[in-house]
């Protein structure tokens, strides 16, 4: 289930373990120079120490980015 992932997404978010930071990292350079990221006015108060992704969500799942580089679920492009 979707939910589930982003869930997932939260919880590495505030729990930050340097693995999920890492991979995070690297989710987060694709998705900061793909055209299916936009900046979100709902989304401006989260503040992300990955910054390109910093209030930021997909529009082709309608992910918040800073949940869904984190999580257990897919790129919708299958970028990562």
């Amino acid at each position: 289930m979707k939910i589930n992932h982003i869930l997932n997404g939260w919880k590495n978010y505030l729990d930050k373990s340097e693995v999920s930071e890492n991979i995070a990292k690297q989710r987060a350079a694709v998705c900061a120079a793909c055209p299916h990221a936009k900046n979100g006015k709902l989304l401006a108060f989260i503040k992300d120490s990955l910054t390109q992704v910093q209030g930021a969500y997909c529009t082709l799942c309608s992910c918040p980015l800073s949940a869904k580089v984190r999580s257990t679920d897919i790129c919708p492009e299958n970028k990562w």
